[in-house]
């Protein structure tokens, strides 16, 4: 969970924009973030292919929690060991 405001502590997928396995590009808006203050779109800093939702819609994570998992080519979708991923849960 990114921190989208400096008082953040924690915070509520709204909606998710992508779904799983799809392309993401630089300024796409990945998701809907509720804050403690607003209702803001994560946009993407990077350009790839969102791998796994691990935070559902409705969900809250702590801020650094784990939302999505992306990869930068999309046949890395299939090599990941899910299992082996530090979801913070």
């Amino acid at each position: 969970m990114p921190a989208l405001s400096p008082t953040m502590d924690k915070g509520k997928i709204v909606k998710w924009n992508i779904p799983e396995g799809g392309k993401i590009e630089v300024g796409d808006l990945i998701c809907e973030i509720q804050t403690d203050k607003a209702t803001v779109g994560y946009e993407s800093l990077d350009e790839g292919y969102l791998a796994k939702i691990y935070q559902q819609e409705g969900s809250e994570m702590v801020v650094g929690g784990l939302i999505g998992l992306m990869v930068e080519e999309e046949e890395d979708i299939k090599n990941i060991d899910y299992a082996s991923v530090d979801t913070g849960s």
